[in-house]
């Protein structure tokens, strides 16, 4: 296990815990301060993914490598199936609300029909629940707004830890060229000399063979 592994479990784990109370929570105001941990928690877990997945194919180990890519693919699937299914939720509370909304402005239409001029005076209780109400809402698009920016730099950092990367890479490369190069020099360079060794070996055998023989 590599701690890479070990947060990306973390966060798969509260967002499955989070998820599944999003789809039981009856309060518009608190499921929309959840959404807002639900959103940037999803694009942490695909960060920690990414990160994992990363160091799974630096593994030496080729049987460690298979095991940790094998890993990743499978949260990948699990984050994938847990967006779906967030995405769900919240089109499925949007239609409720929509709905809620048109029916109350039907009901309100019908029954205050000849009291268009009287002003709605709202309660004290009622007024500070709304203020409350609204300060949590806000919160959540906040929250939503924040983790959206994060997501953002962290891209903008893994571009940059990638372009570095492929400018290592780069030299790398450049550098085996010389060697290989220097190689085939060095090569050529041998068989001259074994070749001249050869022909010189050559001469003097001659001159043995006729002077001696």
């Amino acid at each position: 296990m590599t701690s890479e592994y070990n947060a990306a479990q973390r966060v798969l784990h509260k967002l499955k815990q989070d998820v599944s109370e999003l789809d039981l929570l009856a309060s518009m105001e608190d499921a929309t301060v959840l959404q807002g941990a639900i959103s940037q928690n999803l694009q942490t877990l695909s960060k920690r993914i990414t990160e994992y997945r990363s160091v799974g194919r630096q593994e030496g180990n080729e049987r460690k490598r298979t095991t940790m890519l094998n890993r990743a693919s499978t949260m990948a699937e699990e984050h994938e199936q847990l967006k779906r299914r967030f995405e769900k939720i919240k089109q499925q509370r949007t239609l409720q609300t929509t709905h809620t909304e048109e029916r109350n402005e039907l009901f309100q239409r019908t029954h205050s029909g000849r009291a268009q001029d009287t002003a709605i005076v709202m309660d004290p209780q009622d007024e500070e629940a709304f203020w409350s109400r609204s300060e949590q809402a806000l919160d959540g698009y906040i929250a939503q707004g924040m983790a959206s920016l994060q997501n953002l730099r962290e891209q903008r950092g893994l571009l940059h830890d990638a372009h570095r990367r492929i400018l290592n890479a780069d030299d790398t490369l450049g550098l085996s060229r010389s060697v290989i190069k220097l190689i085939n020099r060095r090569t050529t360079q041998d068989k001259i000399i074994l070749g001249g060794g050869m022909l010189v070996t050559c001469i003097l055998i001659y001159f043995i063979v006729h002077l001696f023989g």
